[in-house]
């Protein structure tokens, strides 16, 4: 019995290692080739669905880890690939992403953090050797950040540190206008340095000769009340290019100083230039107004007459109707109040005028008309009434 047993258990091992050694070979399933090239613009993909997503943490990341794919296959790539612009578009896509994300602090007013951002955004910028852009357009990128990274600075309260951002700018543009008036601003208003201010704006008009540069320095001056440093520098933008602007501004400067010699000089020489009629009857009516500073009553109604004559001004009327009553001129007095009257039919200055004018030209019918529609006046209804009495019956 113990014979069969032992007979049965070997037959058992032969069977056994039979099948076995009756299996086919089974090879192991062959694993794809590493393509670093489709696994980059993969990645690229799903940084673009991640930035349209929003999720920029995201997209740079995978932007990223295409560009590391892509230097990989670089190795074995061939020009067709354009390995170097995806590198390129790669590196403008995360640019993109940091500025988003600077954006979005901007809003949270996380200040700091968006200098960060920004400050990414520009390493990635310097990094690029242009091939799918211009070096005009990446300059411009440039440009932009420190300008961002100047307008976040400021409203972080560190002025100086703007400063720094602009002066970058300046070195990409020298005298940029725009760029220095910014600079400017930041130091008279922000951090109260009128020298340093005033001192950045002559410099670019000194070096450029600029006449525009130093009407803007003098214009400067003028909103603070420093008229001598203003008028200087219209003088000398008057000697590089005289214009009509700058002849205006001039008038409009010696009216301030009450110099209305000068300014009704500089008045002139824009009304000589041909303006437009509305534009004319007002010069004519500041220079009236001039004169009228320097008490010269008879220039005074001579230009305010030019100007009325241009340009049927009921106020302007009604001045000159209250001169000629002051003068006993009534014929004048009326034609005057006739043309405020005219635009304005319940004037009742206008019509006191006229009503008293023909009260003393004895033409009571048509005084009574004027004074009659006074009665109830606050202003001359007493008055009035007294006349309408003093009208022969």
């Amino acid at each position: 019995m113990k014979q069969k047993i032992m007979t049965f258990v070997v037959l058992v091992l032969l069977v056994l290692l039979s099948a076995c050694g009756s299996n086919k070979k089974v090879q192991a399933p062959v694993e794809p080739v590493r393509n670093p090239l489709i696994l980059a613009h993969s990645a690229a993909a799903r940084g673009t669905e991640a930035f349209n997503d929003e999720i920029y943490n995201d997209a740079i990341s995978a932007f990223t880890e295409a560009i590391s794919l892509f230097n990989e296959a670089a190795l074995t790539a061939t020009p067709a690939d354009s390995v170097a612009e995806n590198i390129e578009k790669m590196n403008l896509n995360i640019a993109k992403s940091y500025i988003e994300l600077a954006n979005e602090s901007m809003e949270l007013s996380s200040f700091d953090e968006a200098l960060d951002y920004y400050s990414k955004a520009l390493n990635v910028y310097k990094s690029i050797t242009p091939k799918l852009i211009t070096q005009e357009e990446l300059q411009q990128n440039i440009i932009g950040i420190y300008n961002n990274m100047a307008i976040t600075a400021k409203q972080a309260g560190k002025y100086e540190q703007a400063l720094t951002y602009y002066d970058q700018i300046l070195k990409l543009t020298p005298n940029d206008a725009d760029v220095l008036y910014a600079k400017f601003y930041v130091l008279r208003d922000n951090i109260k340095d009128e020298n340093r201010a005033y001192a950045v704006l002559i410099d670019y008009a000194e070096l450029t000769q600029d006449a525009k540069a130093f009407i803007n320095v003098a214009d400067s001056y003028a909103e603070k009340g420093n008229l001598i440093e203003a008028g200087k520098y219209y003088q000398k933008a008057l000697a590089i290019e005289p214009s009509v602007d700058l002849y205006r501004r001039l008038a409009n400067y010696y009216s301030g100083l009450k110099d209305y010699n000068n300014a009704n000089l500089y008045l002139q020489k824009v009304a000589d230039s041909n303006p437009e009629p509305s534009e004319l009857a007002q010069i004519y009516a500041l220079m009236a107004k001039n004169y009228e500073g320097m008490n010269d009553k008879k220039k005074m109604v001579e230009y305010y007459e030019k100007s009325l004559s241009i340009e049927r001004n009921p106020q302007l009327a009604l001045l000159l109707a209250s001169y000629y009553n002051s003068q006993k001129n009534y014929a004048k007095v009326i034609s005057n109040a006739n043309i405020t009257l005219s635009i304005d039919p319940k004037n009742a200055d206008a019509l006191m005028l006229r009503g008293v004018s023909y009260y003393q030209m004895k033409n009571y019918s048509a005084a009574k008309a004027d004074l009659e529609r006074l009665q109830n006046d606050p202003k001359y209804g007493t008055q009035a009434k007294n006349l309408l009495k003093n009208i022969p019956k």
